[in-house]
């Protein structure tokens, strides 16, 4: 009596008063109560893993079964309290007229309710018709019966849902889906939500990650959402979208591919997605979403090349912009006619020096609301600017450096403007043409430079013995024909009779070349 505890093998009993008959080896134990009737303590009984707490314990000490009532106990994250709860053997258990949640608390704000259960110690639980509570409270909603896992660590098998009750979407359960394992790099999960007015959601996440390598995560998710509608002007009483969203993380490790990079973090969807997403205000105000994909080479100093996916999407413009996508490739300096094997000093054309830098660009803008194939491609514009570097130093003629230089760039467009005067209707006409055009221009340079030296000597006894001085003079000229002028034109813009320059390439992604003056 009293504090009385039995240690048996794995077995460890406690409680205020324990019974033993040794010719039946049968324990009986019980709690205590207070001056009101109320208990005051509870027998725990621990078997392995296994601790449960009761108002009453019958145990057999031979056969290892038992039988206890209303107890109380946890099998990984399910918490379970049952009327009845036999027990056949160190691993199972059967449950009637339990109750069963995922929330810790004493009295929980919700519980799945069913007439029978069995729990497999650290590896499953099934449950017959189930129905949700919520706080104290039957809904007229249930499920014909649950399979629950309870392995430890990394493993497939079904999660369990949660309730919610929420003014706009209804009773709901959320969270009911299923994990599975696909390899020691690679796992998925499918979840569900389902609301009584109707509207469901489907999420579809998948990690992977490889020492050394990458790691990664992407997610999927449609919405059909259906919320009660406030509104007293409507003739509906529901609203209803449709939307998803997907987002995808990835990054590789620098270990893996040395000269490599490449990276990923896109947010792409449905601008209405996140005003539909329950009980998180975090997203439901966030009103931008970015994307960006990147990739990048280097072929041992001598090129290399970056290519980046960029998209921008505004909830409340529902304006979406894409780069698709901008791509740099650059070739260091080199010099085609440097010999191989080297003897003597190096002729003038050896030191011809030759450089590539290259840029690609694409973008596109549409709204989301008039999606159309045809209309995202009326928006794409791309362009394209190439320059060649060309440098030569030259022997030294005494004392003074000669270096020319030639620089050649040339801009792909992917449309031209022309402006022209509509004296009928007082106004400036604009006509945009598709297709490929292209500008280039050249440019020529001069530099010259020199060293002087002079030394300023001071007398034997002076603290400053001397001073020497060094002048650098430069001298550059350069020369760019005007082959920008054929690229421009003049247009009257008013009844005045004004005229204004114009550049065919106004308002395209590639800036337009200047005219001379």
């Amino acid at each position: 009596y009293g504090k009385a505890k039995v240690d048996y093998t794995d077995l460890k009993l406690e409680a205020a008063t324990i019974k033993y008959d040794q010719q039946l080896s049968l324990v009986k134990a019980y709690g205590s109560l207070d001056t009101t009737g109320n208990p005051l303590s509870k027998p725990q009984f621990i078997q392995g893993e296994m601790k449960s707490i009761s108002d009453s314990i019958f145990f057999n000490m031979k056969t290892g079964k038992g039988l206890t009532k209303n107890t109380f106990f946890q099998e990984g994250e399910i918490y379970v309290n049952a009327k009845e709860l036999k027990k056949i053997s160190a691993t199972e258990v059967f449950a009637s007229r339990a109750r069963f949640t995922t929330c810790n608390l004493d009295t929980p704000h919700y519980n799945f309710r069913t007439s029978k259960m069995k729990i497999i110690n650290n590896k499953l639980g099934i449950a017959g018709p189930s129905f949700p509570e919520f706080e104290g409270v039957p809904m007229p909603i249930g499920i014909p019966f649950g399979i629950f896992p309870l392995n430890k660590g990394r493993h497939s098998g079904i999660l369990p849902p949660a309730f919610n009750a929420s003014p706009d979407f209804g009773l709901g359960l959320e969270g009911i889906g299923y994990y599975k394992v696909l390899s020691e790099n690679f796992d998925a999960t499918a979840r569900a939500n389902l609301y009584s007015f109707g509207g469901w959601s489907l999420n579809l996440n998948s990690k992977y990650i490889k020492r050394y390598a990458y790691t990664g995560n992407l997610n999927v998710s449609f919405q059909n959402t259906k919320t009660l509608n406030n509104s007293t002007s409507s003739k509906t009483e529901f609203n209803q979208l449709k939307s998803f969203m997907i987002n995808w993380t990835h990054s590789r490790d620098s270990r893996a591919r040395p000269g490599t990079t490449f990276s990923a973090n896109v947010n792409f969807g449905s601008t209405r997605y996140n005003q539909t997403v329950l009980n998180n205000p975090f997203i439901n105000f966030q009103n931008q979403l970015s994307s960006s994909i990147s990739y990048g080479k280097d072929w041992k100093g001598k090129y290399n090349l970056s290519a980046n996916l960029n998209a921008n999407q505004n909830s409340n413009t529902r304006l979406v912009n894409m780069n698709l996508p901008t791509v740099n490739f650059n070739v260091v300096t080199f010099y085609p006619f440097q010999s191989k094997e080297q003897v003597g000093s190096a002729k003038w054309y050896e030191k011809i020096g030759i450089g590539y830098s290259g840029n690609f660009q694409n973008q596109a803008s549409f709204y989301d609301t008039a999606f159309n194939v045809r209309r995202i491609l009326d928006t794409i514009q791309y362009g394209a600017v190439h320059s060649i570097p060309i440098t030569l130093s030259l022997p030294t003629l005494g004392p003074i450096n000669i270096a020319p230089s030639v620089s050649y760039e040339e801009r792909w467009y992917g449309q031209r403007i022309f402006r022209t005067w509509d004296s009928s209707k007082n106004k400036v006409d604009t006509l945009k043409q598709r297709g490929f055009y292209t500008a280039r221009q050249m440019s020529f340079g001069l530099g010259i430079s020199t060293r002087i030296f002079g030394t300023k000597n001071f007398k034997p006894k002076s603290k400053v013995m001397a001073i020497r001085h060094e002048i650098r003079p430069n001298i550059s000229i350069n020369y760019q024909p005007d082959f920008g002028a054929k690229y421009h034109y003049t247009t009257q813009v008013d009844s005045s009779g004004r005229t204004i320059r114009f550049s065919q390439f106004d308002g395209g992604i590639i800036g337009s070349f200047g005219e001379g003056a």
